[in-house]
């Protein structure tokens, strides 16, 4: 990926998707990764759309969204979320933690070859999702940072977003970043997309450097840009699907 076009191209693990709903300090993204096994896609599909069923007979508060991964290293793995939680929720949810494992195991556990588990921490402060939530597709793009560049990673995107909202751009992403699961330095940007002409760059949206040196002038463009080409070991894009019909969205 181009770093000058950082924000036109991109939605966080997600991904992820990563977030269905409003971004608020503190909330927290809980992801599965569920690969089913060789030939068993229709029983696991099956089995997800009963686990729904279940959840909405359980009257469940929190909604459960599913997405199938179209790219990538993971092409066929479906992402399971639950976005919009505190640390706290995790404590007394919403349906008991063995009663949902139960279900799990029941319809959907025989079904699946690998499953992976992280939670992912939403960053509103350097985030602008679209205020249309109903993308069919989401587009993420994972960072992982060089160890020690940390601190400059996270100064260099709080300054693209500050530029970006100065600048008044239809650019719109959502940042997360990794808190438990996997490798540290780990941080996700998603993108909604409606459809695959989505994908092209958006004549709209200014190229990075540009707007940065409207903003701040070309020394503090120059030191952002180089703050990110440093402190980026290297980048790694998805797209998913969000599939409705395998989710549980409960009833406002």
């Amino acid at each position: 990926m181009k770093l000058l076009k950082l924000s036109a191209a991109l939605s966080v693990l997600m991904l992820l998707a990563l977030s269905a709903a409003a971004q608020e300090p503190g909330t927290i993204a809980s992801i599965e990764l569920q690969t089913p096994k060789n030939g068993m896609l229709k029983q696991y599909e099956d089995g997800r759309k009963q686990k729904a069923d279940w959840h909405k007979q359980q009257k469940d508060t929190q909604g459960l969204f599913v997405f199938q991964i179209l790219t990538g290293d993971h092409t066929g793995t479906y992402m399971v979320a639950r976005f919009g939680q505190h640390w706290a929720d995790f404590d007394k949810p919403s349906v008991p933690d063995a009663d949902d494992l139960a279900q799990y195991q029941k319809l959907i556990g025989s079904t699946v070859e690998s499953l992976v588990t992280s939670y992912w921490e939403d960053l509103p402060k350097v985030s602008n999702p679209s205020a249309d939530m109903n993308g069919k597709y989401t587009e993420v793009i994972t960072f992982h940072i060089r160890y020690g560049h940390g601190d400059d990673f996270r100064s260099a995107i709080a300054r693209v977003a500050e530029a970006r909202q100065k600048m008044n751009s239809p650019a719109h992403g959502s940042w997360h970043r990794l808190v438990n699961g996997g490798p540290g330095g780990t941080y996700v940007i998603t993108y909604e997309r409606a459809n695959w002409a989505s994908m092209g760059d958006d004549p709209a949206i200014k190229p990075l450097r540009d707007d940065l040196r409207a903003a701040f002038g070309e020394q503090e463009a120059m030191s952002v840009i180089e703050r990110l080409n440093s402190s980026i070991d290297s980048t790694y894009s998805e797209l998913m699907e969000f599939r409705p019909d395998l989710s549980y969205l409960p009833a406002k």
